[in-house]
């Protein structure tokens, strides 16, 4: 666990130090480097952690042995990975050099959107790895490849451009189709919500979750293939309660803090963005498959917390004599990161936890 405590440590301690006290266009860069290197570092040392770390070594051994025509016939619904597995392998790279190149795009781009779109980057990148993005990479990772592609469009469900948004995401969702369920977050996160609308949206979630499995029946014939075989598989499985009480605590923080969001679309995508992570998360307790769903929502907790925070930063010498100060505001959000963290290593999210690196190879051993 040593490596996650000092990769958090660095990333909240040095972030601070370099873009609060010494900000400057230098030290952040530096300090943005240095971060992207670790975090690639990690995720790319892993050795036999992450649930699906020698599936996916088999399948990129397996797929180097395939024509292109094989590809496209077997996975013609999602085909890109398994392409790029192909043209990875074709010019002779071991399956760990494969993890690093996947690694240093979806790092590369989680640290794009979050030095563009983050009022406090340093923040955004300790929530990267407390609030388990990181551990979500190391874990499903054509899934995180889609997650990517959702992040970098971003800028066009902002700016109301539905051409490339959709366009990047028929991209991700050819890694991982779940992406494709999740387009209509396009039209569904910018709205408003009203308490017409919120209870609406709170009836017609009590109605799917208790009546969820005869529901499910009735799509069966209409969805691809694998969603309807997860059926009565290890993944059909339910979670505890206990699972979504940290969505339930980001959703309720947000919404207490809605306010502090100055830019209107923004406040309503992260207010919107928490309410669907929670709900998706709430289903999780029947099904623990549908979490994949709750990772598309939640990246927006990456600027949306920043944004909060950063409100604050600016009261002090306005006369304010509010009990919520930056730094207690920054503190309380802190935690919430650290013991969603210690929540999450407890439980073995993703099966990262302890970390094993390519150093501690000889002592491990496939299960």
């Amino acid at each position: 666990m040593a490596i996650y405590y000092l990769t958090i440590s660095f990333s909240a301690g040095l972030g601070y130090v370099l873009t609060e006290h010494k900000k400057s266009r230098q030290t952040t860069a530096i300090y943005v480097a240095a971060c992207l290197l670790l975090l690639i570092f990690v995720a790319s040392c892993r050795y036999a952690i992450g649930f699906d770390y020698f599936s996916y070594r088999n399948m990129y051994e397996m797929v180097n042995g395939w024509s292109w025509g094989d590809i496209l016939r077997i996975y013609s619904g999602e085909p890109l990975f398994f392409l790029f597995c192909k043209v990875i392998g074709s010019i002779g790279c071991p399956y760990q050099v494969f993890l690093m190149i996947i690694n240093v795009f979806l790092l590369t781009a989680a640290i794009h959107f979050m030095c563009s779109y983050s009022k406090i980057p340093w923040l955004s990148i300790y929530f990267y790895t407390t609030l388990q993005f990181l551990a979500y990479n190391m874990n499903l990772i054509r899934q995180s490849l889609a997650t990517a592609f959702f992040i970098l469009a971003w800028p066009y469900l902002k700016n109301r451009k539905l051409l490339p948004y959709t366009i990047l995401i028929l991209i991700g969702g050819m890694f991982h189709n779940s992406l494709l369920f999740l387009y209509p977050l396009y039209f569904l996160l910018p709205l408003k919500q009203s308490k017409k609308s919120l209870l609406l949206l709170s009836a017609l979630t009590t109605i799917i979750y208790v009546f969820f499995d005869p529901l499910f029946e009735l799509l069966v014939p209409l969805l691809p293939t694998k969603y309807a075989n997860y059926q009565g598989g290890f993944f059909w499985q339910a979670n505890g309660f206990y699972y979504v009480l940290f969505p339930a605590l980001y959703c309720l923080l947000i919404f207490l803090f809605r306010s502090r969001i100055e830019n209107p679309l923004l406040r309503t995508v992260c207010l919107n963005s928490a309410i669907y992570h929670f709900v998706i998360s709430l289903f999780i307790t029947k099904h623990f498959i549908l979490e994949r769903f709750a990772v598309y929502p939640f990246v927006f907790s990456l600027i949306g917390i920043p944004e909060i925070i950063f409100s604050y930063r600016n009261q002090k010498g306005r006369g304010s004599k509010s009990v919520l100060t930056y730094h207690r505001v920054l503190l309380l959000f802190l935690i919430f990161g650290g013991a969603y963290f210690a929540f999450a290593a407890f439980c073995g999210f993703h099966h990262v936890y302890p970390y094993i690196g390519l150093w501690d190879k000889s002592m491990s051993s496939p299960n």
